[in-house]
């Protein structure tokens, strides 16, 4: 079965359309929720980068790789962020902190003066 460049195009179209959708929800949900600082201990840090492509503030394109970085809260609870490419270079694993998030959305995190 064979389709046609049009029904490409529109499938493609598509499939943009849901992940915009779906980022700009989880955006709005994010601004919903309060900031929160824990102590947090990194447990994971996944090497594999995903690019975020977003819209600058002067009108361009930029893509943005981000890591999936996993902290250890205080209450035991483990949860996983999406953090930007400077974070990510600067985090080892087992290093102790702050981590500021809100919602899913990676604020920061301070570790700890040694």
């Amino acid at each position: 079965m064979q389709i046609s460049e049009e029904m490409a195009i529109l499938i493609f179209l598509g499939i943009v359309a849901c992940a915009a959708a779906h980022h700009f929800l989880q955006k709005a949900i994010n601004k919903r929720k309060p900031k929160v600082a824990v102590e947090a201990k990194v447990v994971k840090i996944d090497d594999k980068y995903s690019g975020v492509i977003y819209f600058g503030s002067r009108g361009g394109i930029n893509l943005s790789p981000r890591y999936k970085v996993t902290f250890k809260l205080k209450n035991s609870k483990k949860k996983f962020f999406s953090c930007p490419s400077p974070e990510y270079e600067w985090v080892k694993l087992k290093d102790k902190g702050i981590l500021t998030h809100q919602g899913t959305r990676f604020i920061s995190f301070e570790k700890e003066k040694s």
